[in-house]
């Protein structure tokens, strides 16, 4: 073999040594910035991503991947700047709103209807009924923002369940019987004690069974149940058509199964029932099943 052959094998075998460190190189360090990567998604870190790599086109990628990085941050800050305006200016609309509404109500209220024809009564009636449910609206809207400010504050105190329970079923017996819905209740015994904010549930289970009245095609169930250190309370109903409520979105601002609107709803009382719970520390669910919603909320209880 010819010196100059040798000579060849010998750069030729050099070259593919350097090719391949290069391409272990790389590797490494694109494995480097995919792991860099992944604890950034993950949230394990906030940290950008080291752009001191040997490979000038890795690095230039590093480079890109963190502008994009830092051009999501900003998105998501912004997002949750208007998300916080959002809530301030419904909040304000909503104050706002409340007052001349309030006294629109009262106006009505106090005419005197002794002069006025039969027509005329039951045209202020109607006037009444819509004014009522806009201010109950605003209500909502307004307890609403409220709840998601930094301002609302979760005061606890041993509460009795069952007794709670108890008093709101009477309190919403006139809208029970307006609507002709027998109501099967199944408590313990004995009392069930949870350390938590009385308004707070008491609105969360108010809105549940205002809900569940609403909607409900049949009878309302409420069943206060004990499991190890867990306390459940599930408020069902039936429902006519399954097929338009979606579970798993029952919970969002604004959702409601009743596609028309006829019902009224603004698809915020569910959703201020999941804030609430959170803030409880407890957890709602809700489940469709053989033609029955059954919403669950769990708390963990105390002893007596």
């Amino acid at each position: 073999m010819s010196e100059i052959a040798i000579a060849v094998i010998i750069l030729l075998t050099g070259v593919v040594i350097a090719l391949v460190v290069k391409i272990l190189l790389i590797r490494k360090e694109v494995r480097n910035v995919s792991g860099q990567m992944e604890a950034l998604v993950s949230g394990q870190t906030e940290k950008m991503i080291d752009i001191s790599f040997a490979d000038s086109e890795i690095e230039r990628l590093a480079g890109l991947l963190n502008q994009y990085n830092d051009m999501q941050r900003m998105i998501a800050a912004s997002a949750v700047r208007d998300e916080e305006h959002l809530k301030d200016a419904v909040a304000n609309i909503s104050h706002d709103l409340r007052t001349p509404l309030t006294v629109m109500l009262g106006h009505l209220q106090l005419i005197d209807r002794s002069g006025l024809t039969e027509e005329q009564t039951r045209r202020i009636d109607i006037v009444i009924g819509k004014a009522q449910h806009m201010k109950d609206l605003v209500e909502t809207f307004y307890e609403y923002s409220l709840i998601n400010t930094s301002e609302y504050e979760m005061k606890e105190e041993k509460i009795n369940v069952s007794n709670l329970l108890i008093d709101l079923i009477s309190d919403n017996a006139p809208a029970l019987e307006a609507k002709g819905l027998e109501v099967n209740v199944d408590v313990p015994e004995h009392s069930v004690y949870l350390m938590a904010d009385r308004n707070a549930i008491s609105r969360i289970v108010q809105n549940l069974l205002t809900n569940a009245i609403r909607y409900s095609a049949g009878a309302v169930g409420i069943a206060l149940s004990e499991d190890g250190e867990e306390v459940d309370l599930a408020i069902s109903n039936p429902v006519a058509d399954p097929e338009q409520i979606d579970a798993d979105r029952l919970f969002e601002r604004f959702y409601t199964g009743d596609t028309s609107r006829r019902s009224g709803g603004t698809g915020l009382g569910l959703a201020v029932v999941k804030e609430l719970m959170q803030k409880s520390g407890g957890k709602v669910s809700a489940e469709c099943k053989d033609r029955e919603l059954v919403i669950t909320l769990r708390f963990v209880k105390i002893s007596a």
